[in-house]
């Protein structure tokens, strides 16, 4: 992510001015229309660039934010504007919690449904949207022409700067989680289902804004604010302007109002035309026009932060013991894990053996929350964390690393700082010496017994049993989801059902 930085500053601001100051009317109600779709793009920036959730109803909420101010602006005069908002925010409330539990193409199909839902009624509620026909004459209490354009623009250059900062802070972090690794994000104790809500309901907030000034400058408001071809404007605008650009939505809302206007000469292929200019910036600049010239500009990129290595490594308070009770868990037929019970103590270190498809990574999945379990108790103490969200079990104390690399670029070490970073009593880890050299696996060994040492509970997998045996208290042997042998490693790797289970020795067993 990109700061916006004086240059972006100097272009955002100077729109307005050199409008205010020099273009005719006809120029100032171009560029007032340019801030409008642009807020409405920055709200579609949040739900959709930062969180990674395709949006289909952010056209819809713009035409709930134009009938707000059609039907209000006669009794509220201005004030009918900010009502207007919170219509829009209001209605993407009510609905983005149901919406919010769908996932990925179902959510898309969802929002695509509300924005059919609001066009329906926009066009048959008569009585009160005026049906087909539209509302008119309405706007002689609202801002209007240089006065409008300067409320526009100066809302706009407002939540441009603040969108910038949020990005580049432990919000814009928290969403670049949640949008490329939204399974290490829940255990690192982040809520996505709260996150996508605020954004979709910020968006919507926006996108009503934006439809509040539509109404204020067209001074007529149709079905056609509702309809589908201001969703695709939308899109359209952000992905050429830059997803998560500070200025992605400017510039695209820019090219939505000023390429249809240069194209006119096409006459009726000026559709054709404007597809091939949108083609071009697709192909060669994926980053959108923004980051081309930030590219152009060679302009710094601010890289992801590093995790820090926490100076405290154990919280003062919390559960003493870690505790797994005849867990269960079953993939239709096959039972994944079955009746596994053990301890993990705070200031001990646990090993986690067994063959491939044991149910290892399983349990782990199952303790922290990402599967839930088909019977038994998992607890913290005498709290069960069985019926808990991933992002309440992270909060509970349960940190987690994974065996795949969730982000990339990052090491070992940076994914247990970053697991270490909320604090946990308990930390599961999965296979942290997978490709470590000797060297790395003989510092890994050293900071694990220093954090058990500082007072933390490991829960260690690997399939180095010679390691874990150097590095473990206990261990505990899984084989086909059943619970083979746990105790100390001696006994654990003398026991002839672990040793079959690891040779292979099936007669033995």
């Amino acid at each position: 992510m990109r700061a916006l930085g004086v240059f972006w500053l100097v272009a955002l601001v100077l729109p307005p001015v050199i409008a205010l100051g020099v273009l005719a009317p006809f120029g100032q109600r171009m560029v007032t229309l340019v801030g409008v779709y642009a807020l409405m793009g920055l709200g579609y920036q949040l739900i959709f660039g930062h969180l990674g959730a395709l949006n289909l109803a952010q056209g819809a909420l713009f035409g709930v934010g134009a009938y707000a101010t059609a039907l209000l602006a006669p009794a509220l005069g201005g004030l009918a504007l900010p009502v207007a908002l919170a219509a829009a925010a209001g209605l993407a409330a009510i609905v983005g919690g149901p919406l919010l539990r769908l996932q990925s193409h179902y959510f898309a199909l969802a929002t695509l449904a509300l924005a059919s839902l609001v066009n329906l009624v926009a066009v048959h509620a008569e009585t009160l949207t005026g049906g087909a026909n539209g509302l008119a004459g309405f706007a002689r209490g609202l801002p209007r022409g240089p006065l409008l354009l300067a409320v526009v623009w100066a809302c706009l250059v407002v939540l441009v700067v603040a969108c910038a900062a949020l990005a580049q802070g432990r919000a814009g972090e928290r969403a670049r989680l949640l949008r490329q690794a939204p399974l290490l994000a829940a255990t690192l104790g982040i809520d996505g289902g709260r996150w996508r809500l605020a954004a979709f309901v910020v968006a919507g907030a926006l996108a009503g804004l934006a439809g509040a000034f539509s109404a204020a400058l067209s001074g007529v408001v149709s079905p056609e604010a509702t309809g589908f071809s201001i969703m695709v404007l939308c899109l359209t605008s952000v992905v050429l302007g830059g997803t998560r650009h500070p200025m992605g939505a400017v510039l695209g809302a820019a090219l939505a109002v000023g390429l249809p206007e240069l194209l006119r000469d096409f006459q009726g292929a000026w559709l054709l035309a404007y597809a091939v200019a949108t083609l071009a910036v697709v192909l060669w600049a994926p980053d959108g026009l923004a980051g081309l010239v930030d590219r152009l500009r060679n302009a710094p990129v601010a890289a992801a932060p590093s995790p820090a290595w926490p100076a405290l490594l154990a919280p003062n308070a919390g559960p003493r013991q870690l505790r797994v009770d005849r867990a269960v868990k079953r993939f239709g037929g096959v039972e994944a894990l079955s009746g596994i019970s053990f301890t993990v103590a705070r200031g001990e270190i646990v090993g986690l053996i067994g063959p491939n498809g044991s149910g290892k990574t399983t349990l782990l999945n199952v303790i922290s929350g990402l599967e839930p379990a088909d019977g038994g108790t998992i607890a913290l103490d005498e709290r069960p964390i069985t019926p808990l969200p991933p992002h309440a079990v992270a909060r509970a104390g349960v940190g987690r690393t994974f065996q795949a690399r969730m982000l990339e670029g990052e090491t070992r070490r940076d994914e247990l700082a970053r697991a270490l970073s909320v604090r946990p009593a308990f930390v599961l880890l999965d296979e942290p010496a997978a490709g470590a050299t000797d060297r790395e696996r003989s510092d890994l060994v050293d900071t694990l017994r220093g954090l058990r040492d500082g007072g933390l509970g490991l829960l260690v997998v690997d399939h180095d049993i010679e390691l874990l045996s150097r590095l473990s208290d206990r261990l505990v042997c899984l084989d086909r989801g059943r619970l083979l042998a746990v105790g100390a490693p001696a006994d654990v790797r003398a026991d002839p059902r672990v040793r079959a289970s690891f040779l292979g020795l099936d007669e033995a067993a």
